[in-house]
């Protein structure tokens, strides 16, 4: 993680484009943690799962060019995100934590 802190640019945000609600899939996840909502600032996100009951704030959050990279504490794990924008509503990437790995796939929430 240290070497993709290092290489991306730190005054990086994310482009109005991509701000906003995303629904999201992480379709091998752990039972719970497998859908639900990210929504992006210029420089954090906010993760909502679908049957959860508390909002998980990112950390580390850095862009480069057609990447977001960030880490996320859920309930006591952290989790490495690592998302690359597809086009205007669709973002796919992987979420890694200590004993497994989702692919993700991010859709734009029509608001």
């Amino acid at each position: 993680m240290f070497f993709l802190s290092g290489t991306l640019s730190l005054n990086a945000q994310v482009k109005k484009t991509y701000q906003g609600k995303w629904n999201f899939e992480a379709p091998t996840a752990p039972e719970g943690y497998n859908s639900g909502t990210i929504t992006f600032k210029a420089d954090s996100s906010i993760m909502e799962f679908t049957y959860g009951y508390y909002p998980y704030y990112s950390s580390r959050l850095r862009v480069k060019s057609d990447s977001i990279i960030y880490t996320t504490n859920v309930d006591g794990e952290i989790v490495l995100f690592s998302l690359k924008i597809k086009g205007k509503s669709n973002i796919t990437g992987d979420a890694v934590w200590s004993t497994g790995q989702s692919e993700m796939i991010l859709t734009k929430k029509e608001e």
